[in-house]
């Protein structure tokens, strides 16, 4: 692993270099997913910028209104709970309309 260090900003990259395997896939070192909070099953964001490829972690959100608190799992989305609170709610007035 390098560091380099960019001056007064405090500002420092740190890489290392990964072979990609057969079926293009690259390992994340080990250090950086720490220093990056990645754990197995995260979802990365892969972007071509001025011919680097950039990679952040996508935070998971609520698939119909974006809220990143208070999520559970609903047939393989994220769905926060005052959107399911509200789908309930609506549900019942369906039903007894």
């Amino acid at each position: 692993m390098r560091t380099r260090d960019h001056g007064q900003g405090g500002h420092h990259d740190v890489g290392t270099a990964r072979q990609i395997d057969q079926l293009g896939r690259v390992v994340v070192p080990a250090e950086l997913r720490k220093m990056l909070g990645l754990r197995t099953g995260d979802l990365l964001d892969f972007r071509l910028i001025d011919g680097y490829i950039a990679v952040s972690k996508v935070e998971p959100e609520c698939a119909l209104c974006g809220n990143r608190e208070r999520l559970v799992d609903h047939a393989d989305k994220k769905i926060c709970r005052d959107c399911v609170a509200e789908i309930r709610a609506t549900d019942l007035v369906e039903v007894s309309a």
